[in-house]
C-alpha cells in the first residue's frame, strides 16, 4: 500500500511539475531546435556567398590578367569592371572584393588614372580589412599619392608605428625615401633607404635596387661638380 501511495505522489507530483514548467520546457525545446536550423541555414547561406565570391573572382582573374606586354582589350577591361563592381557591391565584406578593389587599381595606375586608383584604395581600407592587407593598401596608396605630388598626404600613410610594421617595415621605410627623394630632401631620402636596407633580409633582391637608390643620392654632388668644371 505504501508503495502504492509513492508512485501515486510521485505522479502526481510530476503532474504539478508539468503544470508548472511544460509549457516553457516545449517552448525551449522549440528554441533550441529552431536555433539550430537557424544556424545551420545561416552557416549553409555563408558557404553559398563564399563559393559565389570565389568563382566571381577567378572570372575576375580570368578577365583582367594578362601576359607581360600585352594589354587588356576593351572587352576584358568592361568585364573586369563589372565583376569587380559585383563583388565589391555584394560581398563588400569577403577578402575577395578587397583582392578584387587590388586588381583594379593595379590596372588604374598602369592606365595612369591616378584617382581612380586611389579610389580603388580608399575603399580598401574604408572595409577595415586585416591588418596585413592594410599595411599593403596604404603603402600602395602612398606610392599613388607620391605619383600625385600630394607628399602630405604620402607621409601621412606611412607614418605608422614601427612595432605594427612587421615584415612591412623595409617597404614603409624605402617609400617614405621616395617621397623625400621627389621633394628634394636627398639627406632624408638616403636616411630611410638605408633605414630600409638594414630591414632587410639578407638575400633580399630588393638589397640590390635600395643599394641603387643610395648610390645615385651619392653621386648627384659628384655629376653637378663635374658640369660646373665643363
Amino acid at each position: 500500500m505504501t508503495a502504492h501511495l509513492t508512485e501515486e505522489e510521485q505522479l502526481e507530483a510530476l503532474k504539478r511539475w508539468w503544470n508548472e514548467n511544460g509549457k516553457s520546457t516545449i517552448a525551449a525545446i522549440v528554441l533550441a531546435v529552431g536555433g539550430y536550423f537557424g544556424w545551420q541555414g545561416w552557416q549553409n547561406q555563408q558557404q553559398e556567398q563564399a563559393e559565389a565570391a570565389s568563382a566571381m573572382y577567378q572570372d575576375l582573374l580570368e578577365a583582367a590578367v594578362v601576359e607581360p606586354g600585352q594589354s587588356l582589350s576593351e572587352s576584358d577591361k568592361t568585364t573586369a569592371t563589372h565583376l569587380a563592381g559585383s563583388l565589391k557591391n555584394d560581398h563588400a565584406s569577403s577578402l575577395y572584393a578587397s583582392q578584387a578593389a587590388l586588381l583594379m587599381a593595379k590596372l588604374a595606375v598602369e592606365e595612369a588614372r591616378l584617382e581612380d586608383a586611389a579610389a580603388e584604395l580608399e575603399w580598401v581600407l574604408a572595409q577595415k580589412p586585416g591588418a596585413e592587407v592594410e599595411l599593403m593598401t596604404n603603402l600602395r596608396l602612398a606610392r599613388v599619392a607620391i605619383a600625385q605630388q600630394d607628399y602630405t598626404k604620402a607621409q601621412s600613410l606611412l607614418t605608422k608605428p614601427q612595432a605594427e610594421l612587421g615584415s612591412f617595415a623595409a617597404a614603409y621605410a624605402e617609400v617614405r625615401g621616395d617621397a623625400y627623394l621627389a621633394q628634394g630632401e636627398a639627406d632624408l631620402a638616403r636616411s630611410e633607404y638605408q633605414q630600409s636596407l638594414s630591414a632587410l633580409a639578407a638575400g633580399s633582391s630588393r638589397r640590390q635596387i635600395l643599394e641603387m637608390k643610395i648610390n645615385d643620392i651619392q653621386a648627384a654632388p659628384e655629376v653637378v661638380a663635374v658640369q660646373g668644371e665643363e
